[in-house]
């Protein structure tokens, strides 16, 4: 009777311990969720045809972000991208000629925390380019264009508050109107600076 009842407070003892191993072992929470909103600004580039140079970018951005584990969450975002004016080589100061390109984005994004303070996150979607500037042609013209096109990304931050988190970000804008190799092409570079408030 005493090695049954020795063995039953045995189990017992075992049986209340398991919760704390598994509350020790189980990971920590440090992906968000809920609205956000955010913005950026930084230097754009364009090296194609006719342009090759750059200009101050930036951006706004809203969203909502859903963890799918501890560390990793999903946002779906929209907003709208400035992406600078650029003069054409050779006509510095003629403002007939300048390129720009700036648009609404409604894309994806994921973020990965390292730690609770450090991420990394990519992006991507659509982008609906509203630019204008000279034709990658032997008789160059100057046009306008609305176009759907795509942006891609990737960035990394800190989580300074559990609502307020600054980062650097580099993009890819696809500003490209019709006409292939001879319309306009304003594929363009960004890096910015951002800053993202969660609610």
């Amino acid at each position: 009777m005493k090695k049954t009842l020795f063995a039953i407070a045995l189990a017992t003892a075992g049986f209340a311990g398991v919760p704390a191993v598994f509350a020790q072992s189980a990971p920590t929470q440090t992906a968000q969720q809920g609205w956000y909103v955010g913005a950026e600004a930084g230097y754009s580039s364009l090296d194609k045809g006719p342009y090759n140079d750059g200009n101050v970018a930036g951006g706004i951005k809203g969203g909502y972000r859903f963890a799918i584990s501890p560390n990793t969450s999903v946002g779906v975002e929209a907003g709208y991208q400035y992406l600078g004016q650029v003069d054409a080589r050779g006509a510095s100061g003629d403002s007939s000629l300048r390129s720009k390109l700036e648009g609404p984005t409604l894309g994806a994004s994921l973020r990965y925390n390292f730690t609770p303070n450090w991420y990394g996150e990519v992006r991507g979607g659509a982008f609906y380019a509203q630019g204008q500037g000279l034709t990658n042609s032997d008789d160059p013209s100057y046009r306008r264009f609305d176009r759907t096109r795509y942006y891609a990304g990737v960035g990394v931050g800190y989580n300074i508050t559990q609502n307020w988190s600054a980062g650097v970000n580099y993009n890819y804008y696809d500003g490209t109107s019709k006409g292939g190799n001879r319309g306009v092409q304003l594929q363009t570079n960004a890096v910015t600076v951002a800053a993202e408030y969660r609610f």
